[in-house]
Order: structure tokens, then C-alpha cells, then sequence
């Protein structure tokens, strides 16, 4: 049996007992007299019915999998986001187990919900286009594990933490992205170097350098860490593993698969991942001034282009995550907010201006002789040739 195998059978029985879990809370709240929320949960149980249906029966056309598996993509994590929640509301309730242990335990659980669904749902995404798709949503919903868990019963700080920032989903949705790019064959996110002869240690130093230049005039003065709390290291924990597997790994490696037989998809993947990056920085207007979050939007997408480089060049998804992470807390902590406050100068733009001409040219720069050699050779492993799929385990 190889490993998506055993993340199909947990994917039956994990669709299997929510169902029965819905099921009974259906019945208890009809019998409350409670009928919004009884047809809410019976919607529920026939999209999950559905899904573990189709799952089941044998011989079924390609186009009704296709049809539920987008059914299941739209509903399927949001139902278990909301089953989740309803189960540890009720251990803690009904069984009087303590919070804090109860929420831990739960939390680890939540960690790893996703990847049989990823894995045995992930399968049908065949076109590039439906893949971005899936992972921009699975990123929306993953994120915030709180929809029906009110939050005074998590008594620990910390927890309640993790939970509100994202950081407990930033997990999930790594662990997540990693189970359905084995899936589409696509590679392992870079743990251990793969560093052969012709890669140059003098263009790494320099761009360890590059960004500790940039972080150091990112917060325009020395941090100043007695500020630093447990809520500017979990989002800024959250910022770095969340959007740096979305934009760095997984959309990098579903464009540089669909740009296969494009001579210039380097390039062209690295400057449309940091563009999205930046468009997804203007969502920030609200708690944030418009003039503010446009330098903000366009500042990220010069610093994704960046952080790109730097994974494509090395293939270490972990050290543009530590970039990106530190850049985040130093700022957090320097200005005492996770938002930009304040009014936009003339010299912010002139010095955001500035970052991003840097930034171009040392991508530019990458573009050319033994390094994008380098970033060549890991592009091919990122897009999964010269690797091995579909491990056995063998009785």
C-alpha cells in the first residue's frame, strides 16, 4: 500500500465519523426547536453524504468526480473547520475535561485534518488553473480555526493565541499544501540542501546580507525587545509559514509545472508569484489607511520577489520562511503594531521606490550564467523530475 492509500482510508473514516457527529446535532437541535441551525447541519450531512457516496461506489463517471470533488472543495474544510470546533466545545462541556489540555490535544489533531482530504480530493485537480484555485481557497479556509468555538472557553492565553492569529492554521495549511503537491507530483517542500559544485556560497553570503540590510531599514531603528509578546511572534510565525508556502512553494511550483515547455516560466513564475503577493497585501485596507496599504502592496511584492529568489536559488522553502518571519517581528516590534500606521511621505515612496529597483536587479542578475544554472536544476526538482513518488510499504 503506498501512503495515499492509507490517507484514503482515514479520509473515509474521517468523513464517516463527522457525519455521524453532524447527524446527532441535527436531531438535538430539531428537537430544541432549533430549525435554522438543524437545516444548516442537514445541509451539511448531504454534502458530506455526497462526498463519502461517490467516494464508495465503484465505476462512477469521471464528470460526476469531478462535479463532487469541486462540491466537496467549496464545503468539505469548512464543515470540518466547523466539526472541529463543535467537538472541542463539546468535550470540554458536556465530558467537564479542562480547556487547556483538551484544546492542545485538539489543536494537534487540527494540524493533520486536511491531508487525507487533500490527497484523495487534490487528485481530481488536473489543470493548472483549478490547482491555484483550490489552494488560494484552502488558504481562506484553513486559516482561522474558530467559527463555532467561542473563544472563552480556550483559558489559556497562548492558545487562544495560536488560534486567532493563524498560527495553528499556517501549520495546517503547510501540512496541507505538502500532502497535495506529493499528490499532483510536484515536490517536498526544501528541507535538506541539495547543494551541488556549482553552487556559489559568495551569492548565498550576499543575499543573507541583501536581507538583513533590508530588515534593518524596514523598522528604521533598533528593536526594542522588551516589547516583543507572544502575539507579534505568532502572526509574524504565522506571515512567514503561511504565506510563504501559498506564494513561495506552492504557487511557484503549480506555475513552473504549467510553464513546463515555456523557456522564460523562470521568470515569468517568479514575477507573477510576487505580484500576487502583492495584490493580496491591498486586503489589508480597513484597519489600514488605502495610501498605506498600496505602499504595502507594493513594497511586498518587491520583497516576494525576493524571498523567491532566494528559495528558487537555494530550494530551502525553510530559510525564506526565517526571512520572512524575522523581517515580520522586527517590524512588529519596532513599531509596536502588526498594521502600518501613520501618513505616507514622499520619502516613503522614494525609498520603497528604491527597494524595489534593488530588488528587480538582483532577480535580473540571478537570471543570467552559473546561477540560474543553479535555479534551473532546482526548478526541475520543485516541479518533481528526478524524484521519487507513491512510496510502497511492503507486509
Amino acid at each position: 500500500m503506498t501512503g495515499n492509500d492509507y490517507l484514503r482510508i482515514w479520509y473515509r473514516v474521517q468523513i464517516g465519523a463527522t457525519l455521524v457527529i453532524l447527524a446527532m446535532m441535527m436531531i438535538r437541535n430539531y428537537e430544541f426547536n432549533r430549525q435554522t441551525v438543524a437545516l444548516a447541519l442537514l445541509i451539511m450531512v448531504i454534502i458530506l453524504g455526497i462526498g463519502l457516496i461517490f467516494e464508495l461506489l465503484p465505476n462512477v463517471s469521471l464528470l460526476v468526480k469531478k462535479l463532487n470533488a469541486w462540491l466537496q472543495v467549496i464545503a468539505q474544510p469548512i464543515i470540518l473547520v466547523f466539526a472541529w470546533d463543535v467537538m472541542v466545545r463539546e468535550i470540554i462541556v458536556l465530558l467537564h475535561l479542562p480547556s487547556r489540555g483538551v484544546v492542545t490535544m485538539m489543536i494537534f489533531y487540527y494540524f493533520i485534518m486536511f491531508a487525507p482530504f487533500a490527497s484523495v480530493i487534490g487528485e481530481f485537480m488536473h489543470w493548472s488553473i483549478e490547482r491555484l484555485i483550490f489552494i488560494a481557497w484552502l488558504a481562506q479556509v484553513v486559516f482561522m480555526p474558530l467559527i463555532a468555538l467561542p473563544t472563552d472557553l480556550v483559558d489559556n492565553h497562548f492558545l487562544l493565541l495560536a488560534l486567532s492569529t493563524g498560527a495553528v492554521g499556517a501549520v495546517a495549511f503547510f501540512i496541507l499544501t505538502t500532502t497535495v503537491m506529493r499528490t499532483w507530483h510536484l515536490s517536498w517542500p526544501g528541507l535538506k540542501p541539495h547543494w551541488s559544485g556549482d553552487f556559489n556560497w559568495g551569492i548565498f553570503a550576499g543575499l543573507v546580507v541583501v536581507d538583513i540590510i533590508f530588515m534593518a531599514l524596514n523598522t528604521g531603528e533598533m528593536p526594542r525587545l522588551h516589547r516583543a509578546n507572544w502575539d507579534f511572534t505568532l502572526s509574524a510565525f504565522e506571515a512567514a509559514v503561511m504565506e510563504e508556502t501559498l506564494f513561495r512553494f506552492a504557487i511557484l511550483g503549480i506555475l513552473f509545472y504549467a510553464w513546463r515547455n515555456v523557456k522564460q516560466r523562470l521568470p515569468l513564475a517568479l514575477a507573477t508569484s510576487s505580484i500576487l503577493f502583492g495584490i493580496v497585501h491591498l486586503t489589508n485596507y480597513g484597519p489600514q489607511e488605502w495610501s498605506m496599504t498600496v505602499l504595502q502592496a507594493v513594497s511586498a511584492a518587491g520583497i516576494g520577489l525576493f524571498f523567491a529568489t532566494v528559495y528558487v536559488y537555494t530550494g530551502q522553502l525553510w530559510l525564506a520562511m526565517l526571512m520572512h518571519f524575522l523581517l515580520d517581528w522586527t517590524a512588529f516590534i519596532a513599531s509596536d503594531s502588526t498594521l502600518m500606521t501613520g501618513k505616507v511621505t514622499v520619502q516613503d515612496w522614494i525609498g520603497t521606490g528604491i527597494e524595489l529597483v534593488v530588488f528587480i536587479g538582483i532577480a535580473v542578475w540571478m537570471m543570467f550564467g552559473q546561477r540560474r544554472q543553479v535555479m534551473e536544476r532546482h526548478v526541475n526538482r520543485l516541479t518533481g523530475e528526478h524524484q521519487r513518488f507513491d512510496f510502497m510499504i511492503q507486509y
